[in-house]
């Protein structure tokens, strides 16, 4: 995400480690957190949420307001209660997703839950039932001192428009987009900004790195 004026743009890594750059030249100017989604940029301000152990049941999210400028935590919320089932994660998944819509001086955040059946061998109709639970919610962050979250009435379904979020976006005369590509420790994915029509690599920045998968053992 980027704000407003293409001056400054947050992403994370899989850890949930935001990272700060300028989206024009991709000089980081800061690293920080673990387990941190973030949401939106607002006014000077990183909106985001934290989920201590993303993927698991039962964890609640906690809204963080950071300073764009050197990532310093200014606030965070309450715990805001999930249904236990819920699987909170820092990316939208199947199980869950979130939205953030900016404003002046606010963030309204919505989230949707599903669950389903998670076993092995086919269930009955009535164990299938038992296991599908779908819930929404929404709230409204205040930027303005102090800040606040205030919930909101259960938003609507959204609806299904079977598009994932883009893989590049445009920040001035740049385009950002993700990659993988091959590095001495396995391979690495970066955040990069090319220029148009050639697409020409103008910046690149080393979000994470992993190891290469490993072959599978060979059998006598």
């Amino acid at each position: 995400m980027a704000d407003a004026q293409g001056a400054r743009a947050v992403v994370h890594d899989r850890r949930g480690t935001l990272v700060a750059l300028d989206p024009r030249t991709g000089r980081v100017a800061w690293r920080t957190g673990r387990g941190l989604r973030p949401c939106a940029l607002v006014a000077g301000t990183v909106v985001a949420v934290r989920i201590d152990a993303p993927g698991e049941p039962g964890q609640p999210l906690v809204v963080v307001l950071l300073d764009a400028d050197d990532g310093v935590q200014r606030w965070a919320s309450e715990p805001l209660a999930l249904p236990p089932w819920a699987r909170p994660a820092l990316h939208d998944t199947d199980a869950f997703t979130l939205d953030a819509e900016p404003g002046h001086d606010q963030v309204v955040l919505r989230w949707t839950a599903r669950s389903g059946y998670r076993g092995g061998a086919a269930p009955g109709p009535d164990r299938v039932a038992a296991a599908t639970h779908e819930a929404r919610g929404a709230v409204r962050v205040d930027l303005r001192e102090p800040p606040s979250v205030t919930p909101l009435p259960e938003p609507p379904p959204a609806p299904e428009t079977g598009k994932g979020p883009p893989s590049a976006v445009r920040v001035g005369d740049l385009t950002v987009e993700l990659a993988v590509r091959p590095a001495p420790s396995g391979v690495a994915v970066v955040l990069r900004g090319t220029r148009p029509p050639a697409d020409t690599p103008v910046w690149e920045v080393v979000l994470d790195e992993a190891p290469p998968p490993r072959a599978p053992p060979l059998r006598p």
